[in-house]
This record gives structure tokens, C-alpha cells and sequence, in this order.
């Protein structure tokens, strides 16, 4: 709106009261995470604004005061260098992780269940269930999971993790278990069965998840952890595909 006014004398009468709120605007963008997608779509649609918010607003002196940390293997350290303050450390972490979450699910639906108990800590948080420094170990155990899933990543496929994750959570790490389903996602695709949108097709879907039951029987499981295990698998690889 304050673009569209152009060369109008009200403009000038909320110059003060735009950039004021520009300023709270540009401060809560930061503090989502939402600042550099939020700027290049102004820059694209509202070039004329953004040049105003530029000359108006000490956008230096946001970014300094709530610095945007990369979720990565150094996030933590960086994020104890800069926030001192554990409530700050947990506040940021919070917002980082479902962020991050949020960002990546679609292509990585694994990922929602470490966002799920993100969420379960928030509300323990708001009713008081929960110390600061449990909330901050806990938050601290999902940021590592989610950067050792990355590193993975470099060995493993979409598709391989989504089996792989919910039977570690169960078995644990080993090198046979992760070789024995890199050989059942190899057997699949060499099948003709993940096809490009067989996850929309009734039959195809029956047919892997058939696969993935023999598989699971030949493992170490009660059949609770087996149906269970099943499911989170199958939630994750048709959502992948």
C-alpha cells in the first residue's frame, strides 16, 4: 500500500509510524527465520518500499541483535558463543528446529517425528513441566539427530533412511542392518516397483509394503515393534515416493 500511494501527500504524514513498524516487522522476520525469503520477494515485487525500509530502518543493527545461525554441525557451538542466556539458547533452538523442520519435510518426512517431540517440549515448557536446562538438553539431542541425519544423507538416499531411521530407533546403528536395506531398496527398484508416482497406485503400494513385512519378519521384533515400525516406513516412503 505505502508503494501504490506513490508521490501522495499522505505518504509523508505515516513516513514515522511506516518505518516504526517496518522496524518491528523486520525484527519479528528475523526472530521466524523468515528475513532473506521475506526480502526477495519485496525486492521483486516492491523494489521502491524495500529502498525506503533500507534508508528507514538499521537493518545492520536487527541482523546484530538476533543473528541468523545455519543449522548445521557448528550450530551449537555458535549458538553458545552468541546467546550466553540458556532461555535465549532454548528460544532460538525452538525456532531453528521447526524452521528447519518445516522447510525440509516434504522431501524428508522422516523428519517429523523428531518435530513432533519439538512440539510435545514446547508445550511442556508453556505448563511449566519442564526445567530450562532439560528443555535445553533435550532440544540439544534433536539438533544433533537432525545434523546426523544430514551427515547420512552423503551415504544414504531418501528413500533408505525412511526404512533405516524407525529401525535404529528399535535395533540401534550397525553396519549389517544398513547394508540389509540398502539391498531391499536395491531389490525394489531392480523390481520395477518404485516407479515414478507408484506410491499413488493401490496395488503398488500393497506390493512394497508386502516387501517391506517379509523383510521386517526376518528381523529381531515383537510383532508390536513390527507393526509399529511398519507404519512409521510406510507413512515415510509413500510420502517420498
Amino acid at each position: 500500500m505505502f508503494e501504490f500511494l506513490g508521490a501522495h501527500p499522505a505518504k509523508l504524514k505515516y513516513k514515522g509510524e511506516f518505518a516504526a513498524l517496518t522496524e518491528i516487522y523486520y525484527t519479528y522476520l528475523h526472530r521466524k527465520r523468515d528475513f532473506e525469503e521475506t526480502e526477495k520477494y519485496v525486492k521483486k515485487y516492491f523494489p521502491k518500499t524495500l529502498e525506503i525500509i533500507h534508508k528507514s530502518v538499521d537493518i545492520g543493527r536487527i541482523q546484530q541483535l538476533f543473528p541468523i545461525i545455519t543449522l548445521d554441525e557448528a550450530y551449537l557451538e555458535k549458538l553458545e558463543s552468541t546467546y550466553p542466556d540458556l532461555e535465549q539458547r532454548v528460544y532460538n533452538m525452538v525456532f531453528d528446529l521447526r524452521k528447519f523442520i518445516y522447510m525440509e519435510k516434504s522431501r524428508t518426512p522422516y523428519l517429523e517425528t523428531i518435530g513432533e517431540r519439538v512440539n510435545k517440549i514446547i508445550r511442556e515448557i508453556r505448563e511449566k513441566k519442564i526445567k530450562t536446562e532439560e528443555a535445553y538438553q533435550k532440544l540439544k539431542q534433536s539438533i544433533e539427530e537432525v545434523n546426523d541425519i544430514q551427515q547420512r544423507r552423503k551415504e544414504l538416499n531418501s528413500r533408505e533412511l525412511s526404512i533405516l531411521l524407525p529401525l535404529e530407533k528399535t535395533m540401534g546403528k550397525s553396519q549389517q542392518l544398513m547394508g540389509s536395506v540398502k539391498t531391499l531398496i536395491k531389490e525394489l527398484e531392480n523390481e520395477g516397483t518404485l516407479f515414478l508416482g507408484w506410491n499413488r497406485k493401490t496395488e503398488t503400494t500393497r506390493k512394497v509394503g508386502l516387501k517391506i513385512r517379509r523383510f521386517l519378519r526376518k528381523l529381531k521384533l515383537t510383532f508390536e515393534e513390527r507393526e509399529q515400525i511398519f507404519k512409521e516406513i510406510m507413512d515415510a516412503l509413500t510420502k517420498i515416493g
